[in-house]
């Protein structure tokens, strides 16, 4: 299938086969698949087809749940419950999430 690429047409192969746009993941990675500001402690789920792919803290912020899609697991410490300083982003394919207190950006993605 690599054969099939031509150089400088901006597509990868993925490990499962499928191919990606570069430029489509570069667009996606700086928010253009849109945003959602999340300052409040209702859950919060990802439109239908897309996933919450970073959660930028604009607010010192407390994660009481998330949930992630089948293929991005959370391993490790539980880090509900922590504090997540202004500044920081967390990175990963969220569904869903649900904060305990402050405001977070939550970048789209598919």
């Amino acid at each position: 299938m690599i054969e099939k690429m031509s150089p400088g047409s901006g597509r990868t192969l993925k490990e499962n086969g499928e191919y990606v746009n570069i430029a489509d993941s570069t667009e996606e990675s700086f928010g253009g698949k849109g945003f959602e500001f999340i300052s409040d402690t209702a859950k919060h789920a990802a439109p239908e087809g897309k996933v919450y792919i970073a959660l930028q803290v604009v607010s010192d912020a407390v994660i009481a749940s998330c949930e992630t899609d089948e293929g991005a697991k959370i391993t490790g410490n539980n880090f509900t419950g922590a504090i997540l300083p202004v500044g920081f982003v967390l990175y990963g394919r969220y569904t869903s999430v649900t904060l305990e207190s402050g405001k977070v950006i939550a970048y789209k993605g598919v």
